[in-house]
């Protein structure tokens, strides 16, 4: 895997995931689903009703897994992703700014419910174990929460709070 800062994707790589990395603009931190104890960022696979538009799939991710409503977004970038078994894809990052968390309520496709935490940008870098790779997408989130939103981030180590 190879994180790319920039955007949009290469056209001829397909996109094969959608991740929100989303800010909750009072207290400056970040959404983490917690799947009892594994962590990860709301989104997910674009799907035919979304007409490859990646935006239509994150608002569609992130309110069936988190049931989050988003007031805005921006790209931050997206890793290339090479597996034996599947030919180079990409998965596609935005940074996102909540506007309402609905009832938490089963994922339609799996019947997961997930739980949802808030964390500073590095407490879920370290929560979601994904390395230097991780820790760069979180920092260009980060960067655009507080360019383009104003937000004045959670600092490390922040108190973790559940999001109802």
């Amino acid at each position: 895997m190879r994180w790319v800062e920039q955007w949009p994707p290469p056209q001829d790589v397909p996109v094969r995931q959608v991740y929100g990395i989303v800010f909750e603009p009072v207290s400056g931190t970040v959404v983490v689903q917690d799947d009892h104890g594994r962590h990860n960022l709301p989104g997910g696979t674009p799907e035919p009703e979304d007409a490859g538009d990646p935006v239509a799939t994150l608002h569609r991710e992130v309110y069936e897994e988190s049931q989050l409503v988003l007031a805005d977004w921006e790209p931050v970038g997206y890793q290339l992703v090479s597996e034996d078994e599947h030919p180079l894809y990409a998965q596609i990052r935005y940074a996102a700014l909540l506007k309402a968390a609905d009832p938490i309520a089963p994922d339609p496709c799996t019947g997961r419910t997930y739980g949802r935490v808030l964390v500073s940008a590095t407490d879920a870098s370290g929560l979601l174990g994904w390395g230097e790779r991780g820790a760069a997408q979180l920092t260009a989130a980060a960067r655009v929460a507080v360019e383009r939103w104003g937000l004045a981030l959670a600092p490390a180590g922040a108190e973790r709070q559940e999001l109802p």
